[in-house]
């Protein structure tokens, strides 16, 4: 029979089990443990009936006589080492059985108790049997917080390792971007320089980085004029260097009559455009415009916040032409000042950035630069020389540097825009390579695409798309070379696919390019992507497109992202700026 003293009041104590064939024994026993405040207490009198309350109870306790009817003490612990094994065991026994005691300290008895038993031995004995039964649940529960522990640790270590490899990747990739932005960005400077008679030009140019934010240009307006003009935007690297492009795609020479503007009024114009277009704090360009009469040798000239040309003249002292109003960018409707001045024989005339001031301990100053440009030096080694100065001593990154000097004087111009050496991106040879293959081969016209393709193929493969679906009944655009693909090519490639979407294929799609694909929900370019891959034809020649106006490049990528942003409202919402700003800007054009 099983007896249970515990109360409903106690449940979240203890429970324990004595086991004895002495009804006065387990009385004692049971008196001990009921001043521990157990959950309950149960009472048996043999080992069989043990087993009954063990399979369905949970006992922290156990107090058992070694010597019973039907199954001993020690039977009973070898059963429940298999069994259940969670409880703590305390053995009763009289002298005559202490070996029987020794033996189940053997097997594993927490302690043992002399017969008769004590109430206060009871209760001391099992008193530091809870303890130690508390001591084993906190050891496992601090195991299981270690184990915990060194696993999170080893996910975040894991998380960590994976994190570095994609920053690896991504910065091998924006490397790439940048080496190629750096030839693109060449591109727009002036590749010869002008055929001048009685007059000659030498320029130096010199990133600080893959990519800068300075820009030159020497234009032939007609045969008497000749616009020179230097920009720098503020900051280093991408940032300026988008700034620098922006500068270059709203620069305007002329008017609408195709009349030479005057400096004053280039500055006015491209300043109010900047400053509708600029809203970041911190964006603004500083730049200089020289309208120059190669017949007279005079020449008007306006600044907006640029570092101080320097006129150096063979029978004068040097000039110093210093701004005539702030840097563009900065204020609505700012007006600018010319200063005319005139050039004989023999003068020299530098324009310069800031990036020639500000370097090193050894940079010139203008009393500097102007002593030198006085000696009669050679051009070249002059901007060399001033360069070398300016940069001697650096580390890091540094500003950008950009000189033109105009001489009075017959001789042949040299435009030096090379990086130098340490800064060559590996990739320039090939990058410079057309990006655009064409080719026929069995009925079927092809374009391949290669590496990184920019706005400034997007016409070139729109008007060669076009030419081939006239000529052939297939086009096959072979994407297995392409890196990527900027936002007005994905619409230009868009617009190829929807014109003729019966007869156009893609082939050879890259992961990447794919899931540029699938984020502008270009889902009809997707469609048309071939499972099969048709050989290239052997012979396949460059595609170079023909050169665009700044309205024709603008009107090519609003068109572009005109068709983006009408493939979902997510697009619609990423490119509307773009498409708005565009619109304004060609129907001021207009």
């Amino acid at each position: 029979m099983v007896e249970d003293t515990g109360t409903a009041s106690h449940r979240a104590g203890p429970s324990f089990l004595v086991v004895d064939d002495d009804p006065m024994v387990r009385r004692i026993v049971t008196r001990g443990l009921s001043q521990l405040n157990p959950a309950r207490v149960l009472e048996v009198e043999d080992g069989l009936a043990a087993q009954e309350v063990l399979r369905e109870t949970s006992i922290d306790v156990v107090v058992t006589d070694v010597v019973m009817p039907n199954m001993d003490g020690l039977e009973l612990m070898k059963w429940a080492q298999e069994h259940c094994p969670q409880p703590l065991w305390i053995i009763l026994s009289g002298l005559e059985t202490f070996d029987a005691a020794v033996d189940a300290l053997q097997l594993g008895a927490f302690d043992y108790l002399a017969k008769p038993p004590e109430v206060p031995r009871v209760r001391v004995a099992v008193r530091n049997a809870l303890d130690q039964i508390e001591l084993v649940r906190e050891r496992k529960r601090l195991y299981a917080e270690l184990e915990n522990s060194n696993a999170q640790l080893a996910e975040k270590v894991d998380q960590l390792q994976q994190v570095c490899r994609v920053l690896e990747d991504q910065a091998s990739v924006i490397q790439a971007d940048l080496d190629r932005a750096e030839v693109i960005q060449r591109a727009l400077l002036p590749q010869e320089p002008p055929a001048l008679e009685g007059w000659c030009l030498e320029t130096l140019y010199r990133p600080g980085s893959s990519v800068g934010g300075d820009f030159y240009d020497a234009v032939l307006l007609d045969e008497e004029h000749l616009g020179l003009v230097m920009a720098d935007a503020a900051g280093h690297g991408v940032a300026a260097a988008m700034l620098s492009v922006l500068f270059k795609l709203r620069l305007k020479q002329f008017d609408r009559n195709g009349q030479a503007l005057m400096p004053h009024q280039v500055l006015e114009r491209l300043n109010n455009r900047l400053f509708e277009t600029l809203s970041a704090p911190g964006a603004f360009i500083t730049a200089v415009y020289i309208l120059l009469d190669l017949r007279t040798g005079r020449a008007q000239l306006a600044s907006a916040g640029h570092p101080p040309c320097i006129l150096s003249s063979r029978t004068e002292a040097p000039r110093m032409l210093a701004r005539s109003g702030p840097a563009l960018g900065l204020e609505a409707n700012a007006s600018y000042e010319e200063h005319e001045f005139q050039l004989a024989a023999g003068d020299r005339l530098l324009l310069y950035t800031d990036g020639v001031l500000e370097g090193g301990d050894d940079s010139p100053d203008c009393d500097h630069m102007a002593t030198a440009l006085g000696s009669g030096d050679d051009r070249a080694d002059l901007l060399c020389g001033f360069y070398e100065d300016a940069t001697r001593g650096v580390t890091g990154d540094r500003d950008d540097i950009t000189m033109l000097l105009l001489e009075h004087t017959a001789g042949a111009s040299h435009f030096d825009d090379a990086a130098p050496p340490e800064q060559r991106p590996q990739t320039e040879t090939a990058a410079t390579q057309s990006p655009l293959l064409q080719g026929t081969m069995d009925g079927k016209a092809f374009i391949s695409v290669t590496g990184s393709i920019t706005w400034l193929c997007s016409q070139a493969l729109l008007d060669c798309a076009n030419r081939l679906l006239q000529q052939q009944d297939r086009l096959i655009l072979d994407l297995s070379a392409c890196e990527h693909m900027d936002s007005t090519c994905l619409g230009t490639l868009h617009e190829i696919v929807a014109s003729k979407p019966d007869a156009v294929l893609l082939q050879g799609v890259s992961d990447g390019v794919r899931k540029l694909f699938d984020e502008l929900s270009m889902t009809r370019v997707l469609d048309h992507i071939s499972p099969d891959r048709h050989p290239l034809p052997q012979h396949m020649t460059p595609l170079d497109g023909a050169e665009l106006s700044p309205q024709q490049q603008g009107a090519r990528i609003l068109s572009a992202h005109e068709v983006l942003s009408a493939l979902s409202e997510d697009n619609r919402e990423q490119f509307q700026a773009v498409v708005d700003s565009m619109r304004a800007d060609l129907h001021r054009e207009d």
